[in-house]
């Protein structure tokens, strides 16, 4: 979710799902003050939600910034179409995203949860002519 949707998704009610365990961190004075006055702005929300929404956008605008790099030594097939795996920055975070969601899903009752992130980004290679 972009930073600037947020306004709007704090006027509607959502369901989203949480962690079985609670993730406990102290913030600076600047950001704590930040947070309190959004959650007078928009009282239908929680600490939790708005912190959380927050911490969602900027995960977003940082995975884009992450790295792809295209190693032609480890290409596969898929429908006669041949890829190269990102086995730069994203391609390592998506691995470990999606292990770690994996755990938090079972933790939840779900035995097959899919994926969080595509396992790597691909590029196709073009046939040599």
């Amino acid at each position: 979710m972009k930073a600037s949707d947020l306004v709007a998704s704090w006027t509607t009610r959502d369901n989203k799902r949480l962690t079985s365990k609670q993730f406990s961190l102290r913030l600076p004075v600047h950001i704590a003050a930040r947070i309190s006055a959004l959650g007078e702005m928009f009282p239908g929300k929680t600490r939790t939600d708005i912190m959380a929404d927050l911490l969602d956008s900027a995960l977003e605008e940082l995975e884009k910034s992450f790295g792809h790099c295209y190693s032609e030594n480890n290409i596969e097939e898929i429908e006669g179409v041949i890829y190269c795996p990102d086995t730069g920055t994203f391609g390592k975070y998506a691995k470990l995203a999606n292990k770690y969601f994996e755990d938090l899903e079972k933790e939840l009752g779900n035995e097959n949860p899919g994926f969080l992130l595509p396992t790597c980004k691909t590029r196709r290679i073009e046939p040599k002519i």
